[in-house]
């Protein structure tokens, strides 16, 4: 029979600021979560204990795609429609849009991605779940939820079109979601269509609880058929997605397989779930087929071990290996809390990094931000935790209901209410008091600094918006201390990205002096120029007056394992600015020369931020070329209150 897409009245939209346009941003990722997500969630449903996930790519005749003459007919029209909305002209980014759809629809095939599982398979209910525009049709303990987060998958297509089957006890049903944008209707005075699309036998426009009539049986496109056929020989039940018009998650260069772009998305988001055996994944790329399972997921991760940023808002290589090795190594402690108890993993100390604590939840890594754990460990030894969400279905529904959008991230004091945020609370103190109990303190001796940390580059966000303390450090040793560090120091520092605590002795406003009571914090350089910065510091500690001073590292450039004495660089005392606001004379800190080589930030709490920016100059009996990449660092040192 034939196929047609049945688009209903709608506003204007699509192709513009607020529609389809704003998935034009690819993040390989987070479609490949969304992709995943489901197909455990079904799995759960199913009542499987493993979900099992195959990928791979078909080429597909386009005139042989699924209800192509009805989609062709709506974007001839919406090409006609646009140019009167926008005066003439499409935007941009409709442009851009457009573009690619007509692109692929003048080639004679295209490739079609296949993402399957053998779960409990879309029926009349989930799959008009999955077209409700937010509406959750999911068990509470679900990893994701169907809805909004479907549509990350579209820019994978070129089309903006996704296809849907399932095998379930109710038989076998697809569907299919194209998003383009907003028409006339060729009937006069009817209103305006809609920007999506759905291929489905019937729409009923004014039934909220019943809208579609899917295509069921026979009158499955062959496309869905096919897979809905391959899923019953193997698995007996589960769902097919087929992404038309792939376009390999935009990867154009060809640098990344499939495989490879779906293995690192997999093991450094659900690397929980692999590693428990809870999860597998087959992908076939170019005839090959290769699987990421428990036996190969180290040996995936290894490739991405040096990956020290993430590609995107998810986890990097190299932080979902470190997780791997606690899940293998750590130590399992079980916490009585609040809502009941919850299992957490511990390895410590940690040589390589800084202290840090992930949060799985159903086998898929959520976040290591966890609220009122920053700065609470400072401390302790470092150590790694990870948190698999397994035994506390309440702890689980709360974390499930915090989550953001892309399910990498807690938002508590938007999702929860007054109630669930205090009971939230409550579990995560239980967990922290636990974990300042099993793990050793430092003491004076261990915290001299034999290793600083090395940070990469980067920390503001667009827009100015500054984010806290990203990457993950690596340990650099030290060969031996710098010369002129004759009071001892301490604390958590950073090459091009954090700074280290050192001590200073007592002296008075303006005067510059060495050794005396280090202090904690954390900082982040971030470099604006050749020979300028702007610094994040957040205290550790809370001081009756506190300075902070800049100096060259050890090592002189990135490059270089030599270590030299220790130099403080020369500050433009009139490029300082302090939070803002311009620095006056008396909180500069000079050394005999007059140079100025610190500021002082007075009075600071635990946890308190200071942002500064400067120019600096290098001292000149240091051999530093004009274009040579320095690696600059602070200090930060408490005084004696003033009087």
């Amino acid at each position: 029979m034939g196929h047609s897409l049945i688009f209903g009245p709608g506003d204007i939209a699509g192709w513009t600021p607020v529609g389809v346009s704003s998935f034009q941003s690819m993040k390989p990722t987070a479609a490949i979560r969304e992709l995943i997500q489901n197909g455990t969630d079904a799995v759960a449903d199913a009542g499987e204990e493993v979900t099992h996930m195959r990928f791979y790519v078909s080429r597909c005749s386009v005139k042989n795609l699924p209800a192509i003459d009805s989609y062709r007919d709506a974007f001839n029209r919406i090409q006609e429609t646009l140019p009167k909305i926008f005066g003439g002209k499409l935007p941009d980014n409709a442009e851009a849009i457009s573009d690619e759809i007509e692109h692929c629809l003048g080639k004679e095939d295209c490739e079609v991605l296949h993402v399957l599982d053998n779960g409990i398979g879309l029926d009349r209910k989930r799959m008009g779940g999955l077209f409700g525009d937010g509406v959750s049709v999911k068990d509470v303990a679900a990893t994701g939820s169907y809805g909004n987060g479907h549509v990350v998958v579209f820019p994978a297509s070129d089309l903006r079109y996704v296809a849907y089957g399932g095998l379930s006890s109710e038989g076998r049903i697809a569907a299919g979601h194209a998003i383009l944008a907003s028409r006339e209707n060729e009937k006069p005075r009817a209103p305006t269509l809609s920007k999506d699309g759905y291929l489905v036998k019937s729409l009923h426009e004014n039934d909220l609880l019943d809208r579609y009539t899917f295509y069921e049986g026979k009158d499955i496109p062959k496309l869905i058929s096919e897979q809905l056929h391959w899923i019953e020989q193997h698995w007996g039940r589960g769902s097919a997605v087929a992404i038309l018009g792939f376009n390999h998650f935009r990867e154009r260069t060809g640098k990344s397989s499939l495989k490879d772009v779906v293995f690192r998305a997999a093991a450094c988001s659900f690397f929980e779930a692999i590693y428990n055996g809870k999860l597998t994944i087959e992908v076939v790329d170019s005839g090959e087929t290769s699987h990421l399972d428990k036996n190969s997921l180290f040996t995936v991760l290894e490739n991405y071990r040096d990956e020290k940023r993430s590609r995107d808002s998810f986890l990097s290589g190299s932080r979902a290996y470190e997780a791997c090795l606690t899940l293998r190594d750590g130590k399992s402690l079980l916490i009585d809390t609040p809502s009941g108890p919850v299992e957490i993993l511990v390895r410590h100390p940690v040589e390589m990094g800084r202290t840090r604590v992930d949060l799985c939840r159903n086998g898929m890594w959520v976040t290591d931000k966890i609220p009122r754990f920053q700065n609470k460990f400072g401390d302790l030894q470092t150590f790694h935790s990870v948190f698999p969400l397994r035994r506390n279905p309440v702890f689980n529904r709360l974390v499930r209901k915090s989550e953001g959008p892309l399910h990498n991230s807690l938002c508590v004091q938007e999702k929860l209410n007054v109630g669930e945020q205090k009971q939230l609370h409550e579990v995560l103190r239980a967990i922290r008091e636990k974990l300042c109990q099993v793990i050793p303190k430092l003491d004076g001796e261990t915290f001299r600094p034999s290793n600083i940390f090395v940070l990469p580059k980067g920390g503001l966000a667009q827009g100015g918006k500054n984010i806290s303390l990203t990457g993950t450090p690596t340990q650099v040793k030290r060969t031996k201390p710098p010369i002129a560090d004759t009071g001892g120091s301490g604390g958590a520092g950073a090459r091009s990205g954090s700074g280290r605590g050192t001590g200073t002795g007592d002296g008075r406003a303006g005067e510059f002096k060495r050794g005396g009571a280090q202090m904690r914090f954390q900082a982040l350089i971030v470099p604006t120029g050749r020979r300028s910065c702007q610094i994040e510091v957040v205290s550790g500690e809370q001081a009756a007056e506190s300075e902070i001073r800049f100096a060259l590292d050890e090592s002189i450039d990135v490059t270089s394992d030599g270590m030299s004495t220790e130099s403080y660089v020369s500050v433009v005392a009139n490029t300082l600015r302090l939070n803002s606001a311009p620095v006056s004379a008396e909180q500069l800190r000079t050394d005999s020369d007059g140079k100025v080589c610190g500021v002082s930030l007075g009075k600071l709490k635990e946890g308190q931020k200071c942002e500064i920016e400067l120019d600096y100059e290098i001292p000149p009996e240091i051999p530093v070329v004009d274009d040579q990449q320095v690696v600059l660092k602070v200090e930060m040192v408490r005084r004696a209150a003033s009087a």
